[in-house]
């Protein structure tokens, strides 16, 4: 095992893209940053995995969590910050036309990636509504000019609704109001429980901001970011699980791993959740009273499942022509969000993909790498007992083969390599409670603000990621992280860094 140096000015616990972008930026300006990650893997949710035909020397890789992001055209917030960090010359880019697929009781339509088109398309779709559905695209604009980073009037008008208020506040067509809320999944609450301004953010990111995917998946967006991590005298160290954050006299003095001995830096950046942060890996949650309230208060966001599925032949020829589309079996998306509570799936909607649409080449010749996902209560898959669980799995994965019959009526003939994942599954690789996979709850009192603050009361103790400020999915994650890596500099020295 090679000897690694013990002194740090700080240690970053977990590789997701909230802690990465936080050492990415610390490292830049000059910090010796050491980032700690149990699995094999850096990325957290940005990572794949590789899957092996039997008796074959065929591959199939498997993206774990990416299936498109936004905000990459130039003068947009994540063009400028992976741009900044140097990350952004060093991944590919495909950019889409055409975002996803929304496909209803009413209605089956190919969504443009460009607000304009978007707006067009559902105008000429709907006309009765065309006044409702213009002024409903112009308040999503509205939402989107914001000023340095901080929310525009309109985004501020929209904080404390949901999004089925402030849809109705436009227009009253639940075919209308399904298609707009056709991403709900991505953001983990259906409209009438979610927080508007997070899902116009979230929207608009693609809208506004363009649909991409990163060429060679979320694994080569955290690849090019330990690149960066480690020219500049850092160092991502894998395989190596946190087991404490050690604390004197009421403040961090570095970490004790499982299986490494003890890191010491007076600075100490949690990408880990932030329940297991403060109750199970600092030493003395008592120090850390003032997060706890909060920590403690906050929803816990939903979790996933899904099957990554290889098959022998091109998906697009058999039936399956779409990058991503989102099927709904009804406009009753309550009815829906009840039934995730209980655990019905068969009575939601799905996600279906052909994945080698979104990136073309990286897949067996000859072969389709699909992927079939639901949004899922989380806690109903913890604690189960060994045959009750792999019971349930089988049937999970049987339902995920259905829904691809009715895309590709042999693909049971086809499939070489099939791999599901359940919230266990997500819990046991990122020890989110329930494998949540957004965090905390995008409701309208749980998001940006109001989760635990990325600065806490513990000094020398920071968060980043989908947990703290401003929250979850890929450019959350990255925003997160950029943002902790300037107050970090604020409280040494008095540095900062500006703003993107």
């Amino acid at each position: 095992m090679t000897a690694i140096d013990t002194h740090w000015d700080v240690i970053v616990i977990g590789s997701g893209l909230g802690g990465l972008s936080a050492a990415t930026r610390m490292a830049k300006a000059g910090l010796r940053v050491l980032v700690l990650e149990q699995h094999v893997f850096a990325g957290g949710y940005a990572h794949h995995f590789l899957r092996k035909v039997k008796g074959t020397d065929i591959v199939y890789d498997f993206d774990v969590a990416l299936h498109q992001t936004g905000n990459l055209i130039p003068g947009r917030s994540m063009h400028r910050i992976l741009s900044e960090f140097g990350v952004l010359q060093r991944i590919g880019l495909n950019q889409f036309d055409i975002a996803y697929r929304s496909r209803g009781p009413a209605h089956d339509l190919q969504i443009p990636a460009d607000a304009g088109a978007y707006e067009q398309l559902l105008r000429e779709s709907y006309p009765e509504h065309a006044g409702g559905i213009r002024d409903l695209f112009a308040t999503m604009r509205a939402i989107d000019e914001g000023d340095g980073g901080h929310p525009s009037s309109a985004g501020m008008a929209s904080m404390g609704l949901t999004l089925q208020e402030f849809v109705e506040n436009h227009v009253r067509d639940e075919r209308i109001a399904g298609i707009v809320a056709t991403l709900w999944g991505y953001i983990g609450l259906v409209p009438s429980k979610v927080s508007a301004f997070m899902y116009a953010m979230m929207w608009n990111s693609y809208h506004f901001g363009g649909c991409f995917y990163v060429k060679g998946g979320g694994q080569a967006l955290s690849d090019a970011f330990v690149s960066v991590i480690e020219e500049n005298r850092g160092k991502v160290l894998l395989n190596t699980e946190v087991a404490k954050i050690v604390t004197e006299n009421g403040r961090v003095v570095g970490v004790e791993t499982a299986k490494r001995g003890t890191f010491l830096a007076p600075v100490v950046v949690s990408n880990a959740s932030a329940p297991l942060t403060f109750h199970r890996l600092l030493d003395d949650a008592s120090i850390a009273t003032e997060d706890l309230e909060r920590v403690d208060s906050l929803p816990t966001a939903c979790s996933i499942s899904q099957a990554y599925i290889g098959i022998r032949g091109d998906a697009s020829e058999l039936g399956l022509r779409d990058r991503g589309a989102f099927l709904n079996p009804t406009y009753d998306l309550d009815a829906e969000w009840a039934a995730i509570e209980r655990g019905d799936y068969r009575s939601c909607g799905w996600m279906i993909g052909n994945h080698n649409l979104a990136d073309p080449g990286h897949h067996p010749a000859g072969r389709s790498v699909l992927h079939v996902a639901t949004i899922a209560n989380g806690s109903l898959w913890m604690d189960l007992d060994e045959a009750t669980y792999a019971e349930r799995k089988r049937e999970l994965e049987a339902y995920f083969i259905d829904r691809l019959e009715e895309a590709i009526p042999d693909v049971r003939d086809r499939i070489e390599v099939c791999e599901t994942g359940t919230p266990h599954t997500m819990r046991r690789y990122s020890w989110n409670p329930s494998g949540s996979i957004y965090g905390y709850a995008y409701t309208p009192t749980s998001h940006s603000v109001f989760r635990p603050q990325p600065r806490t009361s513990v000094p020398g103790l920071y968060l980043a990621g989908a947990w703290t400020f401003p929250g979850a999915g890929f450019g959350g994650t990255m925003v997160s992280g950029y943002h902790t890596a300037k107050l970090v500099f604020e409280d040494m020295e008095g540095r900062s860094l500006g703003q993107a």
